[in-house]
C-alpha cells in the first residue's frame, strides 16, 4: 500500500457509509457498494463475506467519528467560562441529532433489527455510549442527580431526538429549555 493512500478496506467502509447513510441497510446492496467505491465485487467480498459485515465496519467507523466530533463540541462547551447547564445539554443533543449518519444508525437498528446479529447490538450499545458519556462528562461540572440525568435524558430524547428520527418537528428550544429547567428544580410550567 502507498503512503498516504488509504487502504481499499477503509474506502469501500467510507463509501459505504455514504450509502447506508443516504438509503438505508435494506435499500443498500453490495453491487452499489461496488459501483460507487470503484472496485471489484471479489474486492468487497474478500474483505466483507456479507453485507451485515460490512455495516458492522461502518458502525464502528461512524461510533468513532461520532466520538471525535463530540468531544469536539464538549471541549468547546467546558471552555466557555459561562455556560448553563440546560444550555450545553441542548446543544449536545442538537449536535447529535442533526448529523444525518447517527439518524441513519437509529433508523437502520430500528427498522432492520431482525438481520442483525448479537455483534451488532454490542456495536450499537457502543456507539449509544457515546452520547450517554458525553453527556455525562457534560454534567459532571454541576450537581445532577443520577435520577435527574435519567429524566433529562428521557425529555430530549424525546424531544429531539425521537421526532428527529420521524422527519417531525422538534420541540422548541425556549420550551425544551423550560422543560428541563422544570425537571432540575421542580417547578412545572403550564403549555402554551
Amino acid at each position: 500500500m502507498a503512503r498516504g493512500r488509504p487502504s481499499k478496506k477503509d474506502h469501500i467502509v467510507k463509501v459505504a457509509s455514504g450509502l447506508f447513510t443516504e438509503q438505508g441497510y435494506q435499500s443498500t446492496s453490495i453491487d452499489q457498494v461496488v459501483l460507487a467505491a470503484a472496485v471489484s465485487k471479489p474486492t468487497v467480498y474478500s474483505n466483507f463475506p456479507a453485507k451485515l459485515v460490512l455495516w458492522e465496519k461502518v458502525l464502528t467507523l461512524l461510533t468513532e467519528q461520532a466520538q471525535k466530533d463530540m468531544q469536539v463540541r464538549l471541549t468547546k462547551l467546558q471552555k466557555q467560562a459561562n455556560s448553563a447547564l440546560i444550555d450545553g445539554w441542548i446543544t449536545l443533543w442538537e449536535e447529535w441529532v442533526n448529523t444525518p449518519e447517527h439518524l441513519a444508525v437509529y433508523r437502520i437498528l430500528l427498522g432492520e433489527q431482525h438481520k442483525m446479529a448479537d455483534s451488532t447490538f454490542a456495536l450499537f450499545a457502543e456507539f449509544e455510549k457515546v452520547l450517554e458519556t458525553t453527556l455525562m462528562a457534560w454534567i459532571d461540572r454541576f450537581s445532577v442527580s443520577p435520577m435527574n440525568f435519567f429524566a433529562l435524558k428521557a425529555v430530549s430524547k424525546e424531544a429531539l431526538l425521537m421526532p428527529a428520527l420521524f422527519n417531525q418537528k422538534k420541540m422548541e428550544k425556549k420550551e425544551l429549555t423550560q422543560q428541563l429547567n422544570s425537571l432540575m428544580t421542580g417547578v412545572s410550567f403550564p403549555n402554551g
